[in-house]
């Protein structure tokens, strides 16, 4: 399932915020008080929406920001404070590679639940144009207005939304320089390690490709079922990186085109949920997902041939007349050609 659901992000509400102004220029570094944003509270929630589709990540026991978050939960008049701590090592620790703009903390509710979030928000130069009467007509006059907040995705850097937890807590990571990974220094600030390595990561996803195929052979062409694990793998080894960004891709490589609405598709992305990697993004671990050492072909009448790659040569197919395949294999000579008894026979 989705760090938050449909339902709860759509009833989350700021209890508290604050920002705090960060950027590679120490003498602007400046800590500021805790505001209420009225009318413009929505704005700030759809950027924290936008992260429900990050990375997961646990929290380490030795994490500053665990210990801050806690003190937060434990007492809010703690907030402001603690607030301003986490912004001194934000700026610390991302030193001169980070760019100009704010590092903002929230407290959040849904329902009873608090959660809390972090955004690095970027400034950017907006122009702004005022229409003024002169002697020629109407003029614009345009002015660069920067320290803005603006819509654009790009000025979002890094976000995470936290749950606390008696164990520690979870966070959902999105990191826009390193979408497939999260930077080291944002992990580092973070003090929370990745729940899924990369190779966990393929296998499961190599895995629910296989479930749903075999959930819908019924709906697949004999194209696709013919070579499935032939084709999981190529796309494995030819696709870089997945992610929501590039599921379609992956999904075309295996299945062919689907719509929408397509049973296959929906299969697909339910087991994602139930893995709880729908808003994963990670660069394959193709070691992972080796070539297989052997390949088989059954045919209609259930007959099995199974045989090492190294051997393809020797094995040789030919369309005939009436639809049918004449199969060939070269051999130097047989082992064994006796009756087969099944293994769960009595």
């Amino acid at each position: 399932m989705a760090f938050l659901t449909k339902e709860q992000l759509a009833a989350l509400q700021i209890e508290r915020m604050i920002f705090h102004v960060v950027g590679p220029d120490k003498d602007k570094f400046l800590l500021l008080e805790e505001i209420a944003l009225g009318p413009h509270a929505e704005f700030f929630l759809d950027r924290v929406r936008s992260t429900n589709t990050g990375i997961l990540f646990d929290f380490t026991p030795a994490s500053s920001l665990l210990g801050a978050l806690q003190e937060i939960q434990a007492d809010l008049h703690r907030f402001s404070q603690k607030s301003k701590d986490l912004a001194q090592l934000f700026q610390i620790g991302h030193g001169g590679s980070t760019s100009h703009g704010v590092f903002m903390l929230f407290v959040l509710k849904h329902g009873e639940e608090r959660l809390f979030a972090l955004l690095k928000y970027d400034h950017e130069t907006v122009l702004s144009y005022a229409i003024e009467s002169t002697k020629l007509g109407q003029q614009a006059q345009i002015a660069a207005l920067q320290d803005t907040f603006v819509k654009s995705p790009e000025a979002l850097q890094k976000s995470a939304i936290v749950r606390l937890a008696a164990n520690g807590g979870e966070l959902c990571v999105r990191d826009r320089s390193a979408p497939a990974k999260v930077t080291q220094y944002f992990q580092q600030f973070l003090g929370a390690s990745r729940r899924f390595e990369t190779s966990q990561l393929t296998l499961k996803l190599v895995a629910i490709a296989k479930k749903v195929a075999k959930k819908n052979e019924n709906l697949l062409s004999p194209a696709v079922l013919k070579n499935l694990n032939q084709r999981i793998y190529e796309s494995i080894q030819t696709i870089t990186a997945y992610g929501p960004d590039s599921h379609d891709l992956f999904l075309a490589s295996i299945f062919g085109p689907l719509t929408d609405d397509s049973k296959v598709r929906i299969d697909f992305e339910h087991e994602l949920r139930h893995e709880r990697i729908e808003g994963e993004t990670f660069d394959f671990d193709k070691q992972s997902v080796p070539r297989p050492t052997k390949k088989q072909i059954v045919t209609q009448e259930g007959i099995q041939i199974i045989w090492d790659r190294e051997y393809d040569a020797y094995v040789k197919r030919e369309d005939i007349a009436g639809g049918r395949t004449r199969i060939t294999i070269e051999s130097g000579g047989v082992k064994i050609e006796d009756d087969f008894t099944e293994p769960n026979s009595r």
